[in-house]
């Protein structure tokens, strides 16, 4: 049995049973301390959903640059890293704040629109089909390096305009650089994942000079939209970098979380399995349920640049706030077993797991078409799939992102 969450224990957050299932201790926080400091630092979770609404709104008070990340200390203490500056440049998307977010945003929504989504599905239903010929062609698969890894990372690659050369360089960059935010990495860890950035960068680097090298009609995917973008003054070489290296990680890492969960929830429940194999209509309510109880992302960083409060707590200048999307859609402290349909409907409200407000997930759209696409072909192809009792799935540990390490099946085929 597992010892009892200590909510006065700084090591909590990286016990080996919280990053294994972290249900019970975001309940914890959600009932005791939903804004719960790690004792001995200046960092704070953030887990009541509307704590959260409130500082997604509250842009001055809590930027979005990621200033600080927390590590391994080599005890078991998460500890804050200085890793930017507040307001630096390379800041985009998700980790930027107003002016330069809304811009930038405005700039690539149109290339992850509906529309766009609806182009890039035929290519990306070429690519589960081609991972999908190593999933069928054995009763037992690793169903995360076969499949779910490989089909994100190749439609990033479809998306972005790189070879198919360029998908293992893809996979390998995700992973190394993941160390810089997995929050159970020591120092010696957290200065390889830095390199590893900084590899990434000059990778990233030299496929856009590759692009901008061509005449404008010979270019392609997001990599030519960028250079466009770059030639009109609209965005800047650094704001490009930046950009790049969130499509090749986040990119392929949300998605490869989301479609391993799904499918492991769909090997331990049979039922909701042939459901779905029988009406794949039903496809995308599951994945939203999927997304709500098993989201890929825990939470996201915000920075503090002066003093503040929230939820009656004050929050130093220069702190790290850590909004816990995770925790925020777990039922609310004290919900009732037995709920009327109204009830079911307002707790069901839409979920966090792609974030809230103006920083919502700019690739959900091409995460949750990826996924169903996925799911559809996974299930058409296979009468049955279930885990492997001879070989347990494993996590790779982060207080981050739900990631599988691997994800064992038995297949039974068509």
């Amino acid at each position: 049995m597992n010892a009892p969450i200590d909510l006065n224990d700084p090591k909590t957050l990286l016990r080996d049973d919280v990053l294994d299932d972290p249900d019970s201790f975001y309940d914890l926080l959600r009932k005791e301390a939903p804004v719960w400091q790690i004792p001995g630092q200046d960092t704070f979770l953030i887990s009541d959903p509307n704590l959260i609404k409130e500082i997604v709104g509250r842009t001055d008070d809590f930027s979005s640059n990621i200033v600080s990340l927390l590590h391994n200390d080599g005890n078991g203490c998460p500890v804050a890293l200085r890793f930017s500056t507040y307001r630096d440049p390379s800041h985009v998307f998700a980790t930027a704040d107003p002016p330069d977010h809304t811009r930038q945003r405005k700039l690539v929504q149109p290339h992850l629109s509906p529309g766009a989504m609806a182009e890039l599905e035929p290519a990306v239903r070429a690519i589960v089909d081609r991972s999908l010929e190593s999933v069928l062609a054995t009763e037992q698969v690793d169903i995360v390096s076969t499949f779910s890894d490989q089909v994100p990372a190749q439609t990033v690659c479809s998306l972005l305009g790189l070879p198919d050369d360029d998908v293992a360089q893809v996979l390998h960059f995700t992973f190394a650089t993941g160390m810089l935010l997995d929050g159970v990495t020591d120092l010696e860890g957290m200065a390889q994942g830095a390199a590893a950035a900084l590899e990434l960068g000059a990778f990233v680097q030299s496929r856009f000079d590759g692009e901008l090298a061509k005449a404008p009609e010979d270019r392609s995917g997001l990599l030519g939209v960028f250079a466009a973008m770059f030639e009109a003054g609209e965005v800047t070489m650094t704001e490009v970098g930046s950009m790049l290296l969130v499509f090749v990680t986040a990119g392929s890492e949300t998605t490869a979380s989301l479609m391993a969960t799904a499918i492991e929830t769909l090997a331990v429940d049979q039922e909701l399995q042939e459901r779905l194999r029988r009406d794949p209509s039903g496809i995308p309510d599951a994945i939203e349920m999927f997304l709500r109880e098993n989201g890929p992302f825990q939470f996201h960083y915000r920075y503090v640049p002066a003093d503040t409060m929230i939820g009656g707590v004050a929050i130093p200048a220069e702190s790290c706030v850590m909004l816990m999307w995770a925790a925020a859609n777990r039922p609310a402290p004290g919900v009732k077993e037995q709920e009327t349909a109204e009830e079911e409907e307002q707790r069901l409200a839409p979920h966090f797991a792609f974030g809230r407000g103006i920083h919502f997930c700019i690739g959900a759209p091409v995460a949750r078409m990826e996924t169903r696409i996925a799911l559809e072909q996974l299930l058409a192809s296979t009468k049955s799939f279930r885990l492997d009792p001879a070989n347990p799935m494993t996590r790779r540990p982060s207080i981050f992102i739900r990631r599988h390490g691997t994800l064992p099946l038995l297949i039974e085929k068509t």
